[in-house]
């Protein structure tokens, strides 16, 4: 009698949870950066209480976590077939869409209130190697890189770059760069001016 009672339990527990959804991996299908929502598909299949599994559907106007703050934000285009973890919220998100406006509904893990994290993907990449070897926060856009460290800022494009540390600055552009640090101004390669170049004892043109 006690086995069968925590059977049907255990039953009961089972088919209450195929109707809760939590975070799951996805993808974008489409992205509004006006309404800052997107349309979104979850990965995987949905299991039926009968056993059966179902591709998820569409999910869409899902609102899009970027960092940001009251006067401040971090965004980078989101772009058809990018990775996301979509997370469902438990209660309705309409209240909050809306400011507080209150509804009738009582949907609690559904589909429907979901939000996404775009940048999920199945393996890593360089830029977050570079960040582990270096200690470092790295933004990298294709061939354009800039290197946050403790000690200092590299910003690259190519063999071109610009590079600030505690006691100098340095730029460098297709074999010619200028330095300046403590000690003074280095330059390498042709210097040309156009106009005048002073000196505390006077002036040279």
């Amino acid at each position: 009698m006690m086995q069968e009672f925590v059977q049907e339990m255990e039953n009961v527990v089972r088919e209450a949870i195929y109707d809760i959804h939590t975070a799951i991996p996805g993808t974008i299908v489409n992205f509004d950066p006006v309404s800052g929502t997107a349309t979104v598909k979850p990965s995987g299949k949905i299991g039926m209480k009968n056993g059966e599994k179902l591709e998820y559907p569409q999910i869409i106007r899902v609102p899009v976590i970027f960092p940001r703050g009251e006067h401040f934000a971090i965004a980078y285009p989101v772009a058809p077939g990018d990775g996301c973890l979509i997370i469902v919220c438990e209660n309705d998100m309409k209240p909050w869409a809306s400011n507080g406006k209150e509804t009738d509904s009582n949907m609690k893990f559904d589909l429907t209130n979901s939000v996404c994290i775009p940048g999920l993907f199945r393996k890593g990449n360089e830029a977050a190697k570079k960040a582990v070897a270096e200690n470092a926060v790295v933004l990298q856009n294709e061939e354009t890189e800039v290197v946050l460290k403790k000690d200092g800022i590299i910003a690259g494009y190519q063999e071109n770059y610009i590079q600030m540390g505690k006691t100098s600055v340095s730029i460098g552009c297709s074999g010619c760069g200028i330095s300046v640090g403590r000690n003074g101004i280095y330059i390498e390669g042709d210097l040309n001016v156009n106009g005048t170049v002073s000196s505390k004892e006077g002036e040279a043109e």
